[in-house]
């Protein structure tokens, strides 16, 4: 069976109790998050089997941060504990309408300083997949460290995915953030960006941007734009469009990692690989309709991994 990995941040989510700015948040109440992990978990849900490779503080949060995974059945080999750096803190404060406020402490995060040797072990098959974002890419270390795994996975044939998530408050200049983003983006296969990420990353809007995307390996580009749905683009020139999902929103946090984690789950129930993904006969349209479905409903709840359902619960809820 196919294997989903991800690697990347693990972090503690300390959310807002009720509606306020962090300035003004008196109580917070503590999650698991990073991004890579939700796609993982959610990917979980949806019958996949996927494994987290990540780094965390020798420290009670880190502790929870891989209860909480193997209790969601992720598998946590390939997260170790560090005694030298810490486990990866966010204060996330909601506002009206289900956006947030975050405010992040990551100078001296673990996962920010794992190495090529975390993951020697690691070995993939040619219908595996390998999922990445941004977040973790911050220092020389943790770069060199994706370029390794991500060297590994290309060698095997894996379908590499990547999700550039962008977060400017964790970057002094956000020019370096595009050059590391385009840097990594031509390792991947499949990307998902937002809107504004895809004009921020190309310099470009609408068609040209998404021409400008199409370089290196990519084969399918996701495009995001909140409860307002999200469009496909195939290397061959194909769109597909979902308009989204009219819900009860009162928390966005992971929507788009429950997306993402989603379409990944379904390319893999379907046998799509890295060597057949655009000549499979895939319903792409489908597949992204049930992307979005899995978004929607992560926005009924608050939290991230609380909050994903599985294939029965979310059509059931979304229609």
């Amino acid at each position: 069976m196919s294997k989903l990995y991800c690697i990347g941040e693990l972090l503690i989510d300390f959310q807002s109790v009720g509606i306020a700015s962090l300035k003004d948040t008196q109580q917070f109440v503590k999650k698991a998050g990073g991004a890579p992990a939700n796609v993982c978990v959610q990917a979980v849900k949806l019958g996949r089997e996927a494994a987290y490779l990540t780094k965390v503080g020798s420290d009670g949060f880190g502790e929870f941060l891989i209860e909480t995974l193997k209790n969601e059945k992720v598998d946590t080999t390939y997260i170790s504990k560090s005694t030298e750096y810490d486990t990866s803190l966010a204060f996330v404060s909601f506002q009206e309408g289900g956006e947030r406020e975050f405010s992040f402490f990551r100078k001296a995060a673990a996962d920010l300083h794992f190495t090529s040797g975390d993951f020697k072990n690691v070995k993939f098959n040619g219908d595996d997949v390998l999922e990445f974002g941004s977040v973790a890419l911050k220092t020389f270390e943790a770069m060199s460290t994706h370029k390794y795994v991500l060297d590994k996975a290309k060698k095997s044939n894996a379908l590499i995915c990547f999700d550039p998530n962008l977060r400017f408050n964790l970057w002094e200049d956000p020019e370096e953030l595009k050059k590391v983003v385009n840097e990594f983006a031509v390792f991947a296969d499949v990307i998902k960006v937002g809107e504004d990420e895809l004009e921020f990353i190309t310099g470009l809007k609408g068609v040209e941007a998404v021409k400008k995307m199409f370089t290196g390996n990519l084969k399918i580009l996701l495009v995001t734009n909140g409860g307002k749905g999200a469009k496909l683009y195939l290397s061959d020139g194909t769109c597909e469009e979902c308009k989204g999902y009219k819900v009860n929103t009162v928390d966005t946090t992971g929507a788009g990692d429950s997306f993402f984690g989603a379409f990944i789950a379904e390319l893999m129930e379907n046998g799509a690989t890295c060597a057949n993904l655009l000549n499979k006969g895939l319903n792409f349209k489908e597949i992204l309709d049930f992307a979005c479905r899995c978004g929607a409903y992560t926005t009924m709840s608050f939290g991230a991994i609380s909050a994903m359902g599985n294939k029965e619960n979310v059509n059931k809820a979304v229609k």
